[in-house]
């Protein structure tokens, strides 16, 4: 991980971007070095600064990321960073247990994307040293409540998302959640169905809604510009959760027509 190319602490200008003050998280855990420079206050307008310093990215080998300011852990929950070179072995669909959707091609307009980006509230921001968004959540060695002992399986999803739909993380949090921003969200019902298939292998609820059966998960994605995915679903004290196995093999039971019902992870 390629620290030396993190800010020092304090304000920060990084081309046409001024930032508040920062400071350098070091993580309790792994060899403390730090992982990633984040704003010590919220940013006003973070979508649209954070669209800014994604552009810079190949210059500064920062990534941005938007942090929900509801955290109350003063590190964000970064921990050990996962071991990067792990990541490139590991296959999107094997981590999900079925077949990938294939990629779209239409693109969201720009307005469309500025409308997102400009909704979001005030927010800190952090940057880390990463190739990619999709890596970012191993390289601050993030983590969920209990679906993936690491992030690199996450991490592995994310690559193969940017580079069908185009999707790349814009923040994470409270607790264990994500959303992406996606310039290529699925344009149909039956394009959606299949992707929706995907994030019900992979987080526990979608949407932002608690949403965690395949069309109801479906019918929220398409020509949506966020995914937002969440794991650690609450449950009922008798009620187990299900595990990978048993919702990978769910989300490969494609509904075929409008009486068929997906398995419910529920």
């Amino acid at each position: 991980m390629a620290t030396d190319t993190l800010p020092e602490e304090g304000e920060l200008r990084l081309g046409a971007v001024m930032l508040p003050p920062g400071r350098r998280i070091v993580p309790q855990e792994g060899p403390g070095e730090p992982v990633a420079w984040v704003t010590t206050q919220p940013v006003p307008d973070p979508g649209r600064v954070w669209s800014a310093l994604s552009d810079a990215h190949l210059e500064t080998g920062l990534v941005p990321v938007v942090l929900t300011d509801g955290e109350k852990e003063e590190n964000f929950f970064f921990s050990a960073p996962d071991d990067l070179a792990e990541l490139d072995h590991l296959d999107p669909a094997s981590v999900l247990g079925i077949s990938l959707a294939p990629p779209e091609d239409g693109k969201l307009s720009m307005a469309e994307c500025q409308q997102i980006l400009g909704s979001l509230p005030p927010a800190p921001i952090g940057l880390v040293p990463a190739r990619r968004p999709a890596d970012v959540l191993p390289t601050v060695g993030w983590r969920t409540i209990d679906r993936f002992p690491t992030s690199l399986p996450i991490a592995a999803v994310l690559r193969s998302w940017e580079a069908r739909f185009g999707a790349r993380l814009l923040d994470v949090g409270p607790g264990a959640q994500i959303r992406l921003l996606v310039e290529r969200p699925p344009r149909s019902a039956e394009a959606a169905q299949r992707v929706a298939a995907e994030h019900f292998a992979f987080c526990d609820e979608s949407a932002g809604q608690g949403l965690h059966d395949i069309p109801g998960i479906a019918a929220s994605l398409v020509d949506a510009p966020v995914w937002t995915c969440w794991w650690g679903r609450n449950v009922g004290p008798d009620e187990q959760p299900a595990d990978a196995d048993e919702r990978s093999a769910d989300a490969n039971e494609q509904p075929t027509g409008p009486d068929d019902q997906p398995a419910s992870s529920e």
